[in-house]
């Protein structure tokens, strides 16, 4: 009895840790708690673009802001409706700014044995991407990549059907690489709302 009990405490005790004081039951609960509290901070990476783009940095300049998602090019659900919210994003961004928007898209692909430099290409060009206010494109080696996931508590498992189940959510990330909010795919508009004001360009 008193082995069952203890065992039982153990437990409780552990769930109330892994929980944090039983408040969130869920990885992404658990994510967006770290995103919440700061805890989520990517480190910089040298991203290769679609064919004909050489690779560049990200986080790129000092003051900018992001919202960053995580793809597939061959994705035909999440990242195919991640996708067109860009596109909406980054028409209304172009509108505002021109070219000189404070807040950057950024969508990373994960799929290095697909993500070529011409399925990169294929991914922007349907969803007319403008390269100066959306940067697409994948970690240039693998261990950059894993890094980058692990730091963000992105997880892109296979489906068994030649696909993955991941995160499907935009980040919202300053200069520094820190996360300061995650986003449901539906909730854009809150996202670039967001991000203006973290630029200092509340949205008009």
């Amino acid at each position: 009895m008193l082995a069952a009990l203890s065992l039982l405490i153990a437990f409780i005790a552990l769930a109330s840790y892994i929980t944090r004081g039983f408040e969130h039951w869920t990885f992404e609960a658990l994510r967006r708690d770290d995103a919440a509290a700061a805890r989520l901070v990517a480190r910089p990476i040298m991203l290769a673009g679609p064919q004909g783009h050489a690779p560049t940095p990200w986080p790129g300049k000092a003051g900018e802001v992001y919202l960053v998602d995580f793809i597939y090019t061959r994705c035909p659900t999440v990242c195919s409706a991640l996708g067109a919210e860009y596109t909406r994003m980054q028409r209304t961004l172009r509108a505002r700014f021109g070219a000189n928007s404070p807040v950057r898209l950024v969508s990373i692909a994960f799929d290095r044995a697909h993500d070529t430099p011409a399925a990169l290409q294929g991914y922007a060009t349907t969803h007319q991407q403008e390269a100066d206010l959306w940067q697409i494109g994948t970690p240039v080696n693998a261990a950059a990549q894993n890094e980058l996931l692990q730091s963000l508590g992105v997880v892109a498992v296979p489906d068994g059907m030649g696909g993955f189940v991941h995160n499907g959510a935009i980040h919202l990330i300053d200069a520094s690489g820190t996360v300061r909010g995650i986003y449901a795919l539906d909730q854009w508009p809150q996202a670039l709302e967001r991000a203006l004001i973290l630029a200092g360009a509340r949205r008009t």
